[in-house]
């Protein structure tokens, strides 16, 4: 199930691209997507002590500095497996879950992770969060619903 969830976390990454406006209904994100999901944001904000607050601001506002919701960007990426023990990310291990997506996401998705791959930070948070801050600078459009929802 953990490849089905990062599948969409990756289709949800590349959705701001295909829409301007933030898209929420019914249908997306997926239900079953966010049933999924709801263990490993709740595990990742006890962990962290982020915030609803600052957790939404990233989704639908502005990058802003949040310690917290830098070590749950981290946390998120250790529960996906993408990540060593120190804290690396593998883009090859994101790659792979990428080339299970229909073309024009994988695409989007695809020169995202292309752009983004040095992240910087002195620890595991502030890498983790230099990634997705650069996933969602490099495209304005970009939105990082998985995180927040």
């Amino acid at each position: 199930m953990t490849s089905i969830a990062f599948v969409s976390f990756v289709v949800l990454l590349g959705v701001g691209q295909l829409n301007a406006e933030l898209r929420r209904d019914d249908k997306w994100p997926p239900p079953e997507f966010l049933e999924f999901i709801k263990p490993i944001r709740k595990s990742c904000q006890e962990k962290t002590g982020v915030s609803d607050a600052a957790i939404a601001e990233f989704s639908d506002g502005q990058v802003h500095e949040d310690a917290a919701l830098k070590c749950y960007m981290n946390c998120l990426f250790h529960e996906f497996k993408v990540v060593d023990d120190k804290g690396e990310v593998h883009f090859e291990k994101i790659e792979t879950h990428v080339a299970k997506l229909d073309e024009e996401v994988r695409h989007i998705a695809s020169n995202l992770i292309a752009k983004c791959q040095n992240p910087t930070g002195a620890d595991q948070c502030e890498r983790a969060f230099s990634i997705h801050k650069c996933w969602k600078t490099n495209d304005p459009k970009v939105t990082l619903e998985f995180f927040f929802i």
